[in-house]
């Protein structure tokens, strides 16, 4: 263990130095003035890990002594880490401890984008009124608990402004069995009568029993694979008419911004 920390050390003071630039003398506080990459450098050393990977925007990491590089692959949008030596890749989040925000995932909501007109509604739920001029679209697990609370907002949302409506995309996530039958219950219901979908959506974020329903087919599964080929894999997730994604249980004020124009 001490070895390793040794090394963590080394690692770490090297790191130091060489974001102080040529004999110590700084970069005036800015450190691309004395670090630059270019996208095809950053192409390809990330081609060496993975061949598959498409390299979308190079910048300077939140943080001293990285770049920040934006990939995207088929199965969504990325972030990794590059030091300034151009030797070592890193992978995960940076966290503010002061904040305790990721600032990592904040970067990645920022810089991604989904085409609305590959969103297929066939299989939601809609609250709201469809003929709407403003839009949102809601990839939600019928057990997710942050699901739950940001349906509770939503709902307020639609009762407070007739101009929105939302659709809800029902998957289930694997760590949730009971969603994905769930989820095919609800979406077949919502064939047959809306209002009650909506009720059984309620029915499931409120813990009280939803009827299960055979469809002959899943559809839950059609709006999993959707999320898939979009990059979303978490839930809730939701995507505005500007393409623009916003993750997890957010507050009318903060949905409300996506909205705007």
């Amino acid at each position: 263990m001490k070895a390793i920390v040794a090394v963590f050390l080394m690692f770490v003071l090297a790191s130091l130095s060489y974001g102080f630039g040529k004999d110590g003398q700084g970069c005036a506080g800015d450190c691309s003035a004395c670090h630059k990459i270019t996208k095809e450098e950053a192409v390809n050393l990330i081609k060496k890990l993975d061949p598959d990977v498409t390299v979308e925007k190079v910048n300077t990491a939140p943080v001293g002594g990285l770049y920040e590089i934006v990939f995207k692959k088929e199965s969504g949008q990325g972030i990794v880490y590059l030091d300034f030596a151009k030797k070592h890749i890193i992978l995960g989040n940076i966290i503010n401890i002061e904040s305790r925000k990721d600032v990592t995932q904040e970067r990645i909501q920022k810089e991604q984008r989904v085409d609305v007109k590959k969103i297929d509604t066939k299989n939601a739920v809609v609250m709201g009124n469809p003929q709407g001029k403003k839009k949102i679209y809601v990839f939600d697990d019928p057990e997710c608990p942050f699901c739950k609370k940001l349906h509770h907002t939503l709902k307020e949302m639609v009762e407070e402004d007739k101009e929105l409506a939302v659709y809800i995309l029902l998957f289930g996530l694997d760590i949730h069995p009971n969603a994905k039958w769930k989820s095919d219950s609800i979406l077949c219901m919502a064939k047959k009568n809306m209002a009650e979908a909506v009720k059984m959506l309620d029915d499931s974020f409120n813990d009280r029993e939803v009827k299960k329903i055979e469809c002959g087919e899943s559809l839950s599964e059609f709006n999993k694979n959707l999320a898939r080929k979009l990059g979303i894999g978490a839930t809730p997730t939701m995507v505005f008419k500007n393409g623009k994604v916003l993750m997890g249980a957010r507050s009318k004020e903060e949905i409300k911004k996506y909205l705007r124009p």
